[in-house]
């Protein structure tokens, strides 16, 4: 019997390649990505940190015992020590003023929103679903993309530290955790959550395809 995260991965192929073949993922891959585009992500996505640090704060408040509330404080203290640190020093090298990219475009907003109202309302094993969407999915297009070379350190960098095992350990958590809750769930939660996966999934694309688009565009 396959496991229910594999199920959700046979289930939503087309939009799980339509994100593995993004134009943002293809343009790293192809080290042609513009600066204007991976400036603009940047403050997106770095704007989003605080998000999923509310995210996974909903998460451990949520979940059912000690073994998964450690874990979660440990992706929450890497956002907080780690991954802040990186975007504020990136935004600073690379002089962006924030104003010059403003985030009020339709696809950031559905995504940050849409995950934020999903952790605010939904289940622990809702959560668990929208981070297992996300970090499946990075971790699988960084690591086929680090074979490839980047010339901008900083493109490369961020390539990195979504190939690397630390951070695909954490994927394969959230998948495991996720496998674990589908066990106890009923065929109408199971279905739920399966359109979720779907739509964190178009969510992501619509977000990294708003890096390309100037406020104001949809």
């Amino acid at each position: 019997m396959s496991r229910f995260t594999d199920q959700l991965l046979a289930e939503h192929q087309d939009v799980w390649q339509g994100m593995q073949q993004h134009r943002f993922v293809l343009d790293i891959e192809r080290d042609q990505l513009p600066d204007s585009v991976f400036n603009r992500y940047l403050v997106f996505e770095g704007n989003f940190v605080a998000t999923a640090i509310a995210i996974f704060a909903l998460g451990v408040s949520k979940a059912p015992d000690i073994r998964q509330q450690r874990w979660l404080i440990g992706v929450l203290n890497a956002l907080v020590d780690t991954q802040i640190a990186w975007f504020e020093a990136v935004l600073a090298n690379r002089a962006i003023n924030l104003d010059d990219y403003p985030d009020d475009l339709p696809g950031v907003n559905r995504f940050r929103d849409g995950m934020l109202r999903v952790a605010q309302k939904g289940s622990y094993a809702e959560i668990i679903t929208l981070m297992f969407g996300a970090e499946w999915m990075y971790y699988h297009w960084c690591k086929r993309v680090s074979a490839k070379t980047q010339q901008d350190k900083d493109v490369r960098r961020w390539v990195e530290m979504h190939a690397e095992e630390e951070f695909h350990q954490q994927a394969l958590w959230l998948k495991a955790e996720l496998d674990q809750c589908a066990l106890t769930l009923s065929a109408e939660d199971k279905q739920r959550l399966s359109d979720l996966y779907g739509t964190v999934l178009q969510w992501e694309i619509d977000f990294h395809t708003a890096a390309y688009l100037e406020s104001g565009d949809d």
